[in-house]
């Protein structure tokens, strides 16, 4: 499965079955189709390596990276997951759907 497919299920399940998260489970644009657009990007705020979602939940944030079975960080992926950790939000790489709900579950109902 892509990353992309992977993502679009992940984010649907969660759409669909908690109508309470709507607008706090985003996606993060992050991959400009060229060269000038990641320049505009950067103009207005992209920063390289943010996680694919983003959720908000009774204060607190957490960062999602959707991986294949086999993918890998990227350098700037890896840095930008050390640089929130250290302060304290939780960092999720996700490679299977099943994990995903497992993860997002436990957020809703137990806060971690």
């Amino acid at each position: 499965m892509s990353e992309n497919k992977l993502q679009a299920e992940c984010y649907q399940w969660a759409y669909n079955t908690f109508p309470e998260v709507r607008g706090l489970l985003y996606h993060n644009f992050n991959n400009p189709k060229n060269a000038i657009q990641g320049a505009q990007l950067k103009a207005v705020g992209l920063v390289k390596g943010v996680a694919d979602l983003t959720f908000l939940w009774q204060g607190q944030a957490y960062f999602f990276e959707l991986k294949t079975e086999t993918g890998k960080q990227s350098k700037d992926q890896f840095e930008w997951q050390m640089k929130v950790g250290g302060h304290g939000f939780p960092y999720l790489i996700v490679r299977r759907f099943e994990h995903f709900k497992q993860l997002f579950e436990e957020i809703i109902y137990h806060g971690n």
